[in-house]
């Protein structure tokens, strides 16, 4: 099975259904958003300078970043909703297919809208793509909220995906249900930046790497993690608790 068929097989119907960048972005914009985004991903949040990134974007004019973001903050945001927009469309999608077929309760469904729209951006590029180390770094940093930035604007996905996780985990504790989507997320996240990492390397080393098999194992794995039952040792950690 190609990348390709990996998402159409999740029913995507619409040619519509991935959506446009918003906002849009086109020349000197978007030199700078991919540079950062490059930048961010390989040397960190807090690791690379405006005039490196001014340099990646091939701009010798100092005031461009001024003149499109204004400050770092902006850019990060821009990068942010430039690919969020488009994922929060596809996983939307991707959750509404889900509901019309019945299967609002099958957990590896529920998954794979966790994990195919990040997987678009790798699928796509003929490039090393560099998004899902891009948002590793910003979950890593103290200084970025990824929801603040998204809140309202294109998290819709994610709220209505979380509505059908916390809808597997009748037979475990309240107190432990959201630890167990907030440990999904930083999991998926890790996971998948590492996919696109191993891809990228093994582009630039002419050598094999099966894409498919490594998205399709991720999704089994985080699957049967998030629905494990919780164990006598936690069990006990919660008696323990004040």
């Amino acid at each position: 099975m190609t990348n390709r068929n990996i998402l159409e097989k999740r029913a995507i119907d619409s040619p519509d259904a991935i959506g446009e960048p918003s906002p849009p972005l086109d020349g000197t914009k978007l030199r700078i958003v991919t540079a950062a985004e490059r930048l961010f991903a390989l040397h960190g949040i807090d690791g690379v300078t405006l005039q490196q990134i001014l340099k990646g974007a091939g701009q010798r004019n100092s005031s461009a970043m001024h003149y499109h973001f204004g400050t770092r903050d902006a850019l990060i945001e821009a990068i942010l909703m430039w690919r969020v927009t488009k994922i929060d469309t596809h996983r939307n999608q991707m959750i509404d297919n889900l509901l019309a077929e019945g299967r609002g309760n099958d957990i590896r469904g529920i998954v794979e809208t966790a994990v195919i729209p990040f997987i678009r951006p790798i699928e796509e590029s003929v490039q090393p793509s560099y998004y899902n180390r891009f948002l590793l770094e910003v979950h890593r940093s103290p200084t970025v909220s990824f929801d603040d930035i998204i809140a309202g604007k294109a998290d819709r996905g994610i709220k209505r995906m979380n509505e059908l996780l916390l809808g597997q985990l009748e037979n475990i504790p309240a107190e432990l249900r959201m630890t167990r989507i907030a440990t999904l997320r930083s999991m998926l996240i890790f996971a998948v930046a590492d996919i696109e990492a191993v891809r990228s390397r093994k582009l630039k080393e002419k050598g094999e790497f099966n894409f498919d098999r490594a998205v399709e194992n991720l999704i089994d794995m985080a699957s049967a993690a998030f629905i494990a039952p919780m164990s006598l040792e936690t069990r006990k950690q919660l008696t323990l608790s004040p």
